[in-house]
């Protein structure tokens, strides 16, 4: 082999490849404009995610030892709202390698195992889709010639392969203090941070709340633990409204994702709290805390299509919206 061949080699992904994936990921966030940089802590976190086995549900691409490309399978292990098994396709290459066929090869393998591990998670005639990013849009007014990014090159090569855009997501921000926002007092309820033992009756709550929404499907206690206990969970900043005996009406789930940038991960209301004004109040708690300790700006995401009116409720609450995020899916074949 000459010095100036290039080796290329593909094999599961280890969680000794972590600082490698975060690299990588960082190098993707820059070009593509995502605004969502990695943190080795939260890499570690991904790959070490309950029921997700590395040693089948990844691969990695490397050229000459160096990781430039990665795709991840998780197959959930419940239906959604629609009787559906969500297999959620997760990867990316780097931006110096794309145009190579690498997407593809890494798509085309995604697909074929996720098809398995929903066949073989839910074994008989259940529907299955295939879920993917499909990043950010252009922002209005973006001139034609602008230098591409968000979803520029992902897209062409999900509509190769028959995907659909099936919805849009709000990224909402707010700066912090800003306007001061009334705490309202409903009878009967505490709204205050959460404490361990709210943990599971937060979940409960949260499987209620989102029951109804689009493309969810209720979350295990060993991923709920993700949100709660991660390493930039934020639990004094969180909120919980609670009844007498401990049940969860309401709920804010917050992290530290950037230095200094609340992000409110979670935000939901049990169907027989809405119209209480339990979603304000949680929020509104939330930012006054994230305020007193030092936060300067909060964000969110939000369905657009938002069945509960969430997104008038953040437009109230002094969100603007920032960019508009897609998540595009297929069916998954029958055998």
């Amino acid at each position: 082999m000459t010095a100036t061949t290039i080796s290329l080699t593909q094999a599961p992904l280890a969680l000794e490849d972590a600082p490698a994936l975060t690299a990588l990921l960082n190098r993707i966030d820059r070009v593509d404009e995502l605004g969502d940089p990695a943190e080795e802590p939260s890499i570690r976190e991904l790959l070490t995610t309950p029921g997700l086995d590395l040693g089948t549900d990844s691969l990695a691409v490397r050229r000459d030892g160096e990781l430039v490309a990665f795709a991840v399978v998780d197959v959930h292990t419940s239906l959604d709202r629609d009787g559906r098994v969500r297999c959620q396709l997760m990867g990316g290459v780097d931006p110096d390698h794309r145009r190579q066929g690498l997407g593809m090869q890494l798509l085309a393998w995604s697909e074929q195992r996720a098809a398995e591990l929903a066949a073989e998670r839910h074994p008989g005639n259940v529907t299955a889709i295939f879920r993917t990013s499909g990043g950010r849009d252009p922002r209005p007014g973006t001139p034609a010639e602008a230098p591409p990014g968000g979803g520029a090159d992902i897209r062409p090569l999900l509509a190769q392969r028959e995907y659909r855009r099936a919805r849009s997501w709000l990224a909402m921000v707010r700066d912090l203090p800003g306007a001061a926002l009334p705490a309202p007092q409903i009878p009967g309820v505490r709204v205050v941070a959460p404490t361990d033992r709210d943990q599971e009756p937060a979940r409960l709550a949260h499987i209620a709340a989102f029951a109804d929404h689009w493309g969810s499907a209720p979350v295990s206690p060993q991923r709920w633990e993700i949100w709660w206990d991660s390493h930039t969970s934020r639990r004094a900043l969180s909120t919980v409204a609670l009844t007498a005996d401990g049940t969860v009406l309401a709920y804010a789930i917050c992290s530290e994702d950037r230095p200094g940038v609340l992000h409110i991960a979670l935000v939901g209301s049990r169907p027989e709290a809405r119209g209480k004004g339990l979603a304000r109040a949680v929020i509104a708690r939330t930012l006054a805390a994230a305020a007193e300790a030092g936060f300067t700006r909060a964000e969110l995401e939000v369905d657009a299509e938002s069945l509960t009116g969430a997104t008038r409720l953040y437009d109230g609450l002094g969100f603007v919206r920032e960019h508009v995020y897609a998540t595009f899916e297929k069916p998954v074949p029958t055998a």
